[in-house]
């Protein structure tokens, strides 16, 4: 019969017995009384303690009496290096003195051996027991050690309220050693307003469902209080488990975060770096509540951090914030280090700028190349794990404005360099283009010469690329100026400005965007003269809606998906009569209102010019 426990795993046991035939006889008894018991027999005291020293052995059986070294001196040795290892003494040789001295040792369990085979279930069932018992100790230990451990802070309450355990953890948070707690009701560690909440509200709900989550306010011993996430359970034996986990600094953290998103806007409309240090300056002064703060931009030029703005707190502490030459502070340390630095007390550190300084914690902040944050406090230790990490998300928003600030900086000098040689070419070509036209005229008046035509046509085109030359430049330059544009409307005016001969506008548009007028009336007048151009006077051309934004098809010949990638490419033409810019300028038109240009085939096989991420107008 197999004995009843919660052990699944097996059990391996090592007998020890002087006697072969007795310990085989042992063995096959255990293993047939329960599949999980593997017994492995040795006859002497060494090889017992050999076989201990290279395998895991849940339970030893020991003979008393042996050659060199009887039972209980095998005992003792094993509890000097294992005392918890259960560990039966089963012996012909019985007398009180003997388990006397067993139990002294330390054994397990005692059992003199018997005749017949019912002593060997009895065995079995001694073995198991022991094993089990020992098992459930071990994890009770591992439970109690990770409660000693946990951060979590844990106690345990008994039928009257009174803790019976609490762990570091928790007598930590209220201030209050283990022993001070113990024994103690938990009224002592909440305001006296919420204890007929807790008693009427969230005691009843534990003992009816077992189990209740959610924040209460904890009360520490020096008075000050904190919101704590708090959970309770009950045990089969009518105590209380609670866990608690003081929130304060997530619940800051949060609100924080949800602060600095509004603050993410202000960083994405900035236009200069000096916009951008005024908005971390008073985003790490007013959210993050760091009211000594400055902003140093790093001058490329002169190899050095120059102040770009601060708060009137740096002021009063250190004065206007000095320039940082190459090498100089801590500040020079963290921007050439390109990671942030945390000084608990900077009095001790031997790069501090200046040895005077009143400042006593300090935080620097690199901003990629760009320059350094820098956030100070007159108190030791006054930033913690939070504070560095929001004062890092204010940075990483700072860095990128100011990288975005330096992109557009760059990008408007060069637009403003291609308007001014656009114009100058466009202007120093056009006079001299406009002889040639007027002199061919006079020609072909004066004779008729067969080559005056290829001349004439020549002439054509070159006006024609300066006139695109020129709006293809000022589509990629021109500053917006969007408002709201009724879209069928605006078709229907740009399809009387085309060559439309016998094709067909059909307008199924419903909605007001706001763009640039004259830019969209150029981006619709070059998609209707490509539609056009390429599908024939008698092609249909119709404009309608997207979710996000208008299409324009039409029911010609299409174009290859092979071409796709290439149709908005400058100099892309199948005509021979093409500029190659129309379709280019309608691609800078859509890139400088941010829109998302795509080419696909149209219900009838046509081209169909899809525009997405436009922005609608409420009005």
């Amino acid at each position: 019969m197999q004995p009843s426990t919660s052990i699944s795993e097996s059990i391996q046991v090592l007998h020890v017995d002087d006697d072969p035939d007795l310990a085989d006889l042992v063995a096959t008894f255990l293993e047939r009384e329960d599949e999980r018991l593997s017994v492995e027999a040795v006859s002497t005291v060494a090889d017992a303690i050999d076989r201990l020293d290279e395998a895991d052995i849940d339970c030893v059986i020991s003979d008393y009496e042996m050659p060199g070294r009887n039972g209980l001196e095998f005992l003792e040795a094993v509890r000097t290096d294992r005392p918890d290892l259960p560990f039966v003494l089963f012996t012909g040789k019985g007398s009180e003195e003997i388990a006397s001295e067993a139990i002294s040792a330390g054994v397990t369990d005692y059992l003199q051996k018997e005749m017949g085979v019912e002593q060997y279930s009895l065995l079995a069932n001694r073995v198991v027991n022991a094993v089990e018992r020992t098992r459930a100790e071990q994890a009770e230990q591992r439970q109690l050690r990770a409660i000693e451990t946990a951060q979590e802070g844990i106690s345990i309450l008994d039928a009257d309220g009174e803790f019976i355990y609490v762990n570091d953890a928790y007598a930590d948070l209220y201030g209050y050693d283990r022993g001070e707690m113990l024994g103690a009701h938990w009224t002592l560690i909440y305001p006296d307003q919420d204890t007929e909440s807790i008693r009427e509200t969230i005691l009843p709900t534990v003992r009816s469902n077992g189990f209740w989550r959610g924040e209460t306010t904890g009360l520490r011993a020096d008075g000050s209080t904190f919101v704590e996430d708090h959970r309770l359970a009950t045990t089969d034996h009518g105590e209380l488990v609670c866990t608690v986990l003081d929130t304060t600094e997530q619940r800051r953290q949060k609100l924080a975060i949800e602060e600095l998103h509004s603050t993410a806007r202000a960083f994405i409309q900035a236009e200069t770096a000096e916009s951008v240090a005024e908005i971390a300056v008073g985003a790490v002064r007013d959210i993050l509540g760091m009211p000594a703060n400055g902003f140093h931009r790093y001058d490329e030029t002169d190899d050095r951090l120059v102040p770009l703005t601060w708060t009137d707190r740096t002021e009063e502490l250190v004065g206007e914030p000095p320039v940082f030459e190459s090498g100089e502070g801590i500040a020079w340390k963290a921007f050439a280090a390109g990671e942030p630095l945390v000084y608990d007390d900077i009095a001790t550190n031997d790069t501090r700028y200046n040895p005077d300084t009143p400042i006593r914690s300090q935080l620097a902040i690199p901003l990629d190349d760009r320059g350094v944050h820098l956030i100070g406090s007159p108190e030791p230790a006054a930033f913690d794990e939070t504070d560095v990490s929001l004062a890092k998300t204010v940075a990483a928003h700072a860095t990128a404005a100011l990288e975005r600030v330096e992109r557009e900086r760059k990008l408007t000098r060069q637009n403003e360099r291609l308007a001014t040689f656009t114009d100058i070419v466009s202007h120093d070509l056009r006079n001299p283009l406009n002889v040639a036209i007027g002199r061919l005229e006079l020609a072909q008046r004066a004779c008729d010469c067969p080559h005056l035509a290829d001349v004439d046509q020549a002439l054509a085109r070159t006006e024609t690329l300066l006139d695109d030359l020129h709006a293809f430049a000022r589509a990629g330059t021109a500053t917006l100026d969007r408002e709201p544009l009724d879209l069928a409307t605006l078709c229907r005016g740009c399809w009387r400005h085309v060559e439309t001969g016998a094709a067909t506008l059909v307008t199924d548009s419903q909605q007001v965007i706001r763009a640039d007028e004259s830019r969209l009336q150029e981006l619709l007048e070059n998609l209707f003269s490509n539609a056009v151009e390429h599908g024939g006077d008698a092609v249909t051309i119709t404009v309608g809606d997207l979710e996000d934004g208008f299409y324009i098809a039409d029911d010609g010949t299409g174009i290859e998906d092979a071409d796709r990638d290439a149709v908005f490419d400058y100099g892309y033409s199948t005509s021979q009569d093409g500029t190659g810019f129309g379709l280019s300028i309608v691609r800078e038109i859509a890139d400088g209102h941010g829109w998302d240009l795509r080419v696909t085939d149209s219900e009838t096989g046509g081209a169909r010019f899809e525009v997405h991420n436009v922005e609608r107008s409420e009005t």
